[in-house]
C-alpha cells in the first residue's frame, strides 16, 4: 500500500521510476514540448544528469542528528529523493549545439514520518506548490520544461488538480495506487504522454489481471466477470484489461470473451469440460483455443447439412445468455444498493427536517423510492428465474454431450471382454496348480528301486546298518507303512521289491564262495 511505514518501500518505490525514465529516454513514443513544437525524444541529443547521492545521504544524516536518531541500519533503509535532470538539444550546423527543451524528474517521501515511524500522509496542494515553487528556472530563451513528480505516499485530491500544461511547463504526478501498480495524472491532453511514466511493466499489469481471474474463478462458473469492474479493483486502464480478457479467453480452453450489453465480459462458454482423445479428430486451432468448437473443417459441414451439432451451438448460446442475463442482475443489485443508500438519507432528512411541509415532501419521496425498490426487486426475481432456467437446460446439454464424449464400451463389448478374462484366469489358475505339483515331485525321495539299489551299494561299500538307518529316514517319509516293514525285517525289503537288472546279476556273485 501507498502508506505503507517501511522506508524501504519508498525507497524501491523512487528506484524503481528513476529506472524506467532512464530507459524511457530511449522510447521514440516519449513526445515532450520543446521550442520546436512536440517532438520525440529520441530525434534530439540528451544530457543526463544524476546528483550524487552521497550529498542526498549528508542532508538525511543531518535531519537523523536534528531528531536523536543515529540508525547506520535505519539510514541505510531511507529514501533519499531521487531526482533525474534531462536537457534537450538541436545541432546546427552539425556543431552548434542549443537547449529546445528540459524534462526533470523529482522524488519526494515523508522523510520525518518514515524517520519518526509514524503511517505517511499523501502530500497536500500547499507543500506541492512549495516544490514547484523550488525548482530551478528554465534555460534561457523560454525552454519549455516537462516536470514529473512522484509522491511516494501519493497525493490528496485537491492535489491532483495542480497537474496542468502551459506554454513553459507541463506537470505529471505520479503515485502508487492501493492495488499494487501506479497511477499517472497529467492534463487530459497529455494522457498518453502521462501514461507512459507508468513504471510498472507489461508483464506485471498482466499478472495481477490473472491473479484477479484466479482468485475470482467462481464467477465465471456462474454469470461472468466483467473488463470494469476488473480496471477498478486493479486500477488499470480498461481497454488494457479488455485486450488482456480476450487473450486469456484464447490460452483457455472453454472460455469466451464477447462485448455483451455495452461491456466485455468473460464467462464459460460452455463447452466439454474434458479435451477430445488424440487421434479422435480433434484439431488444435485458433478458435477452438478461443472456447470455440474444436469439430475439424470437414466434421463441421457434415454436421450442418446433416443438421448434426446442434448440441454444441445450444450450448454456446445458452452460456452467452446466461452472462447477459447475470450482468443484468448485477446492474440491478448496484441499482437496488444505490435506492436503499438514497432511501437512508431521505429517512435523516426527516428526523432532521424542522417543518411539516419538509416531512411531507420526504415522505412523499420515500413512498416513490420504495415503489421503485419493489419494481427492481421483481425484475430481480424474473431475472433469477431465467438466470435459473437457462442454467439447468445447459447442465443438462453439458450432460448429454459429456456422455457422448466419452466413448464408452457397450454392452456386448464388455461382455465379450469379460469372457476373454474369465478364459484367461482359468487357464492361469491350471498352470498354476502343474507347476505346483511339479515342485513337489522335484522335492520328493528316491523311488523304491533307488532306494533298493541305494541300500545295497551301502551294503557293499561296508555302511551296514549305519547307512540303512541314515537312508531310512526319507522312506519314511515317502511310505510311512513300508519303512515300518523294513525295520522289522531288514533283510526281506530287498525280496518284497521287485529286482532290477542290477540286483539279479549281483545275487549270484554273493553266493559264490571267495577263493583262498
Amino acid at each position: 500500500m501507498k502508506s505503507s511505514p517501511d522506508p524501504s518501500v519508498h525507497r524501491q518505490r523512487e528506484q524503481q521510476l528513476i529506472q524506467h525514465v532512464e530507459r524511457l529516454l530511449n522510447d521514440e513514443r516519449l513526445r515532450v514540448d520543446t521550442t520546436r513544437g512536440n517532438r520525440s525524444v529520441t530525434t534530439l541529443l540528451r544530457d543526463v544528469k544524476k546528483p550524487d547521492p552521497a550529498e542526498k545521504g549528508v542532508e538525511l544524516k543531518r535531519m537523523m542528528s536534528d531528531l536523536n536518531l543515529p540508525d547506520r541500519e535505519l539510514q541505510n533503509r531511507m529514501p533519499l529523493g531521487e531526482s533525474l535532470d534531462v536537457t534537450l538539444y538541436q545541432t546546427s550546423w552539425w556543431v552548434l549545439k542549443k537547449a529546445v527543451g528540459r524534462m526533470r524528474v523529482v522524488c519526494v517521501s515523508p522523510t520525518k514520518a518514515l524517520l519518526r515511524g509514524e503511517s505517511p500522509q499523501p502530500m497536500h496542494t500547499p507543500e506541492l506548490q512549495k516544490l514547484l515553487s523550488t525548482m530551478p528556472p528554465p534555460p534561457p530563451g523560454g525552454v519549455p520544461t516537462t516536470l514529473v513528480i512522484l509522491s511516494t505516499s501519493g497525493f490528496t485530491i485537491e492535489a491532483r488538480e495542480v497537474a496542468d500544461r502551459r506554454p513553459d511547463r507541463t506537470v505529471i504526478l505520479v503515485e502508487p495506487n492501493d492495488a499494487g501498480g501506479w497511477t499517472a495524472i497529467g492534463p487530459a491532453q497529455t494522457r498518453a504522454i502521462a501514461d507512459l511514466f507508468d513504471p510498472e511493466a507489461e508483464e506485471q499489469k498482466r499478472k495481477r489481471v490473472r491473479d484477479f481471474l484466479e482468485a475470482n474463478k467462481v464467477d465465471l462458473l456462474t454469470s461472468g466477470i466483467a473488463a470494469e469492474r476488473i480496471a477498478a479493483r486493479t486500477q488499470l486502464p480498461q481497454q488494457f484489461v479488455e485486450q488482456e480478457l480476450k487473450s486469456y479467453a484464447k490460452e483457455n480452453p472453454g472460455l469466451a470473451s464477447k462485448r455483451l450489453d455495452g461491456r466485455v465480459v468473460l464467462y464459460r462458454e460452455g463447452a466439454s469440460l474434458s479435451q477430445p482423445p488424440a487421434g479422435a479428430g480433434a484439431t488444435s486451432s485458433p478458435s477452438a483455443s478461443g472456447g470455440g468448437s474444436t469439430m475439424p473443417l470437414l466434421d463441421s459441414l457434415k454436421a450442418l447439412f446433416g443438421r448434426k451439432g446442434e448440441n454444441e451451438k445450444k450450448i454456446a448460446f445458452l452460456a452467452e445468455r446466461r452472462a447477459a442475463l447475470s450482468q443484468q442482475r448485477d446492474r440491478a443489485y448496484e441499482e437496488m444498493g444505490a435506492l436503499e443508500q438514497q432511501e437512508g438519507a431521505l429517512r435523516q432528512q426527516f428526523k432532521d427536517a424542522g417543518g411539516n411541509l419538509t416531512k411531507r415532501r420526504v415522505t412523499s419521496q420515500l413512498l416513490q423510492l420504495r415503489k421503485d425498490v419493489e419494481r427492481r426487486q421483481q425484475l430481480l426475481t424474473v431475472l433469477n428465474q431465467q438466470i435459473n432456467v437457462v442454467s439447468t437446460h445447459l447442465h443438462s446439454l453439458e450432460l448429454v454431450q459429456q456422455g457422448r464424449s466419452a466413448q464408452l464400451p457397450d454392452a456386448e463389448e464388455m461382455t465379450a471382454d469379460a469372457v476373454k478374462a474369465e478364459e484367461m484366469l482359468a487357464e492361469l489358475e491350471a498352470g498354476n496348480e502343474l507347476a505346483g505339483s511339479t515342485g513337489s515331485i522335484g522335492a520328493g525321495g528316491m523311488t523304491e528301486e533307488e532306494q533298493a539299489l541305494f541300500d545295497e551299494l551301502e551294503r557293499d561299500a561296508g555302511g551296514g546298518a549305519t547307512a540303512t538307518a541314515k537312508a531310512e529316514p526319507d522312506a519314511s517319509e515317502r511310505e510311512p507303512a513300508p519303512a515300518t516293514t523294513r525295520r522289522e525285517t531288514p533283510q526281506a525289503a530287498p525280496a518284497q521289491a521287485p529286482k532290477s537288472p542290477v540286483q539279479a546279476r549281483a545275487e549270484p556273485r554273493r553266493s559264490e564262495a571267495e577263493p583262498g
